[in-house]
Formats: structure tokens, C-alpha cells, sequence
């Protein structure tokens, strides 16, 4: 099951937040954002309890992150890399 994760965090710890959230093993990507989010999370989980388990007990526990908006993925296309020459 995937989740996205939209973050706020506090000023001057993008950072230190990113490289938190990257060392947490079912999150699979972290992204650094311009707009009304500060950092986008990419979690993949066996299923829906892990991934609240996961942002309840991992990542809302990182200092620095004020709040949290998760979307849980219904379904998702993966587009492939086009071969290099």
C-alpha cells in the first residue's frame, strides 16, 4: 500500500527533517517542495495499519514537523524510463 505524505515543517529544518524521514525503511522517497507544503513523503507499506503506525509513531515524532496531510493511494501508473542511447 502507498501514502503520500505532505509535511509543513519549521523553518530551517527542511534538512535535518529529510534526512530523518529518509532513513525511515518504508519510505521510499523525499522530496524538498515549493508551495503550500514544505516536503512531500513517498511511504510504501504492506498495509493501511503500518502506514498509520508510520506516521503516527515515526514521523510526527520528528522534531521540526509541524503538520501532516497523508493521502492513501487507490491506484497508481508507474511510467517506465525511456532507453538511453
Amino acid at each position: 500500500m502507498e501514502a503520500i505524505v505532505f509535511l509543513n515543517v519549521d523553518i530551517g529544518s527542511e534538512d535535518r527533517v529529510m534526512e530523518e524521514l529518509a532513513s525511515i525503511p518504508e519510505v521510499k522517497a523525499v522530496y524538498f517542495v515549493y508551495g503550500p507544503y514544505d516536503i512531500v513523503v513517498k511511504i510504501d507499506a504492506p498495509d493501511i495499519d503500518k502506514v498509520r503506525s508510520i506516521v503516527r509513531e515515526r514521523v510526527r515524532k520528528i522534531e521540526g514537523i509541524r503538520s501532516t496531510t497523508t493521502l492513501i493511494v487507490a491506484k497508481s501508473h508507474t511510467k517506465s524510463a525511456p532507453p538511453r542511447a
